[in-house]
């Protein structure tokens, strides 16, 4: 296994957020003394997750929203909470839409609770200090726009209930076009405080959105051609052979849209990397890629599963979260075949207290779903005939059956 590999998400107070992200930096707060602080009489309750905010329990996230409104306040500005998003309105009569997903979970890795009024004061400042789409020249408005690959949102599949709100109207009305079954591609603004997902309606003003995408294009492979990235090659021993997959890593905000411009980006990153027959990759977080060649049989197969396995970990419930699924480049052409659906319990098998190694009610079930290029790559070669038309799950688990 790689150095280091895995522990690429232990990382605070990072720069963006998924909407409207303002760029956090410490500060040294003054002013009015901070009301954030514990409650003085605290129940069980207080300590299971919020319901808005999963990433902190009920008191934490309490003690987050009663300073975000202290801090606002105190710049003559309103906050108003909608799940895990807000609605900001600017001293200035301007308003923002933030999402506040990155920062509960930057509030989760405090050291020190007292932090919390550092790590909001930045949040608020950037928020509010950010220049809005109309105070933008038209220079600055091209120089800004950057592609961004996003998660299409869907509840029926979601392991958590999706938000119905600002973020998901926000996300509908700023996608340009859909890039795989689960993913969309939106115009974003790049700014000195935020990189915000901007409706597309607002764009329009300034040009056409075609002309905006192709210089949002060329910024984001700029991007990414200069980006620091970390090249490892993963062998998992324990998978059998072929189960070997590359990681590529970046502290850069776009490393999740690097599905855009892969033919190019992987001959850069892995040159070793055969890409003739196809790629297999999964981008299951805005700052991890996996990718590994299109082989044969029991070789290919043992990849597949090894890579599924991974992005199935870290592709699913983190506010940075893109894609669980495994997608198939070949010819220029991107299917997506891999899926996977929560194995709903019974109601009186819900609280059966099962030992945790065993299968249960409640487990996801995976599912591959190989298209006939695919499938004639798994049943060739030497190992090629042990493999049927179709696939049990990787996890063990009864199949669940198609998909709705």
């Amino acid at each position: 296994m790689a150095r280091g590999f895995f522990n690429w998400r232990r990382r605070k107070n990072e720069k963006h957020d998924d909407t409207d992200a303002p760029r956090t930096t410490r500060r040294q707060t003054a002013g009015a003394s901070s009301p954030a602080g514990p409650a003085p009489y605290l129940t069980p309750a207080d300590f299971l997750p919020d319901e808005d905010l999963p990433q902190l329990n009920r008191s934490r996230a309490n003690m987050l929203r009663r300073e975000l409104e202290y801090r606002f306040t105190l710049a003559e500005a309103q906050i108003t909470f909608d799940g895990n998003s807000a609605l900001i309105l600017r001293p200035d009569g301007g308003s923002a839409h933030v999402s506040l997903r990155t920062l509960a979970l930057n509030a989760a890795g405090l050291d020190d609770i007292s932090e919390l009024s550092d790590l909001v004061q930045s949040f608020v400042h950037g928020t509010l200090a950010d220049a809005t789409l109309g105070e933008l020249s038209t220079a600055d408005l091209y120089r800004s726009l950057r592609l961004r690959l996003l998660p299409t949102p869907d509840s029926d599949e979601s392991l958590e209930d999706s938000n119905p709100g600002i973020e998901r109207q926000i996300r509908e009305n700023s996608v340009l076009r859909g890039f795989t079954s689960d993913t969309s591609i939106a115009l974003v603004l790049d700014t000195e405080h935020a990189i915000r997902i901007q409706p597309l309606a607002e764009l329009e003003s300034f040009d056409s959105i075609d002309v905006l995408e192709r210089a949002a294009d060329r910024n984001t492979w700029r991007e990414l051609s200069q980006a620091e990235v970390d090249a490892n090659y993963v062998s998992n021993d324990e998978g059998g052979p072929g189960s070997d997959f590359w990681a590529f890593e970046s502290t850069s905000y776009y490393l999740g849209s690097s599905p855009l411009f892969l033919p190019d980006l992987l001959q850069k990153w892995a040159p070793e990397l055969d890409q003739s027959q196809g790629v297999i990759f999964a981008v299951p977080d805005r700052d991890l890629l996996l990718a590994r060649p299109v082989t044969t049989g029991e070789h290919l197969m043992n990849g597949i599963t090894s890579m599924v396995r991974i992005a199935m970990r870290f592709g699913l419930g983190n506010p940075t979260s893109i894609s669980p699924r495994l997608h198939l480049l070949h010819e220029n052409q991107v299917t997506t075949f891999t899926d996977f659906r929560i194995i709903e319990p019974e109601a009186d098998e819900e609280w059966d207290g099962a030992p945790y190694s065993e299968s249960a009610a409640g487990a996801i079930g995976i599912e591959v779903r190989p298209d006939p290029y695919l499938m004639a790559m798994l049943q060739s070669g030497e190992t090629g005939n042990n493999f049927g038309d179709g696939f049990d799950d990787f996890g063990g688990e009864p199949d669940p059956g198609p998909l709705d």
